[in-house]
Order: C-alpha cells, then sequence, then structure tokens
C-alpha cells in the first residue's frame, strides 16, 4: 500500500509538471499558423467556421472546468487558445473581405455573452456533454477542404502537431487529477480528430507545394506542346 500511495503521489506530481509545460506551451500554439496566414496575406485553404465552432466549444469547457472546482492547471490552456483562435478568425476575414468592422465588436460580445450564459444558466451536464460533438464537428470541415483540394492551403502543421501532443497529455492530467470520465471523453475525442488532421498534414502537399507541382505539370505540358 504504501508502494501505491508513493506511486499516486509521483504520477501527481508529473501531471502537475505536464500541465504547467502545457500552459506555457499554449501561450504560443497557434503563433505558427498566425505567422504563416500573416507572411502570405492569405488564409486560403482554411476554414474559419472549425475555428469559431473550436471557441464554442472550449468557452462550454471552461465553464464545466470552473463550475465543478476543477484546478486551473487541468484546463486553463483553453483561455490562451481561445483569444489566439480569434485572433485567427480576425485574419480570415480581414484577408477574405476586410470585414473586421462591424464583425469583430459583434463577435466580442457575443463571445461574452455566451460565457456569462454558460457559466450561470447553462446545466452542467450539457456544458460536459456539448463539446464532444462539436470537437469533431469543429474540425471535420477543414478535414474535407483538405480532402476535396488535395491540398492543406495555408493550414500550419506545428500547431496541430502541439495540440495532438497537448491532448495526449492532458488526458493523462485528467485521468491523474480529476477522474471525469465526461471530461476525458472530451478530450480524446478531439485528439482523434486532431490526429487525423496530422495525417494530412504529413500526407498531402500544402497551398505552395500543390501551386508548384500543378505550375510544373503545366510548363511540362507546354514544352511537350512545343
Amino acid at each position: 500500500v504504501p508502494c501505491a500511495g508513493n506511486m499516486s503521489e509521483a504520477a501527481l506530481w508529473v501531471s502537475k509538471a505536464l500541465s504547467y509545460a502545457i500552459l506555457v506551451g499554449s501561450l504560443i500554439m497557434q503563433a505558427p499558423q498566425i505567422y504563416k496566414i500573416v507572411q502570405a496575406r492569405s488564409a486560403a485553404g482554411i476554414t474559419a467556421m472549425g475555428w469559431a465552432i473550436s471557441v464554442f466549444s472550449m468557452t462550454c469547457n471552461c465553464c464545466y472546468n470552473y463550475r465543478l472546482g476543477y484546478p486551473l492547471t487541468t484546463w486553463g490552456e483553453q483561455l490562451s487558445i481561445m483569444l489566439q483562435l480569434e485572433v485567427l478568425i480576425c485574419l480570415k476575414l480581414h484577408y477574405a473581405d476586410g470585414g473586421l468592422l462591424w464583425r469583430l465588436p459583434l463577435g466580442l460580445t457575443l463571445h461574452a455573452l455566451l460565457a456569462a450564459a454558460c457559466l450561470n444558466y447553462v446545466p452542467t451536464a450539457v456544458l460536459v456533454a456539448v463539446p464532444i460533438p462539436l470537437s469533431c464537428i469543429s474540425t471535420l470541415p477543414q478535414l474535407l477542404t483538405n480532402y476535396r483540394g488535395r491540398s492543406t492551403g495555408q493550414l500550419a502543421l506545428l500547431p496541430t502537431l502541439f495540440a495532438v501532443l497537448g491532448l495526449s497529455i492532458r488526458v493523462f492530467t485528467s485521468l491523474t487529477e480529476t477522474g471525469d470520465p465526461w471530461l476525458i471523453a472530451s478530450q480524446l475525442v478531439p485528439l482523434a480528430m486532431q490526429a487525423l488532421l496530422l495525417l494530412q498534414l504529413l500526407t498531402l502537399p500544402g497551398g505552395g507545394d500543390a501551386q508548384g507541382g500543378q505550375g510544373a505539370a503545366a510548363q511540362k505540358a507546354k514544352a511537350k506542346a512545343a
């Protein structure tokens, strides 16, 4: 029994250390994607709908964790990731049609109202159940866009890789520190979806590669015709 107790205590310390690592890493999780879009001055091949759904899902998840009094170290990274996703949504709208003047304040206001409603009025069971299907819905549009276009566009590899690693670690920390089966399920489902997205990023060409391949094919065709 003492040995088991020592192992449990060691697992808790490891979980705490990993949780703090996730919190620090989350501060720059979407930085590569933000940089890639700004550098290319384009968000081609990226769907903002998935980001918006993720923000909604994370809002429910944060409210659930806060309401049940779980340690901030087990869910705090979602706060910084939400802010970064909102920046990405703004960039997508800006480079699409420049329509930020009224959409940005409207979006921030709606998000604040949503957070207040979830925190005070939405039943706890709904808060934890909703993110599970939403995690599928949020990633599905991007998966379909990549599949149909046979390209990942301006989608960056590192944020998805960070998400897979972070969610894998978060499953362990949730098992160790909360043991909440619903919370763990809400992490396993997005982990599976992000793993599929990572597979696409590793096997499909990016926006530049796809265009470059098409340009090379066109040049070869012209050369043969000549």
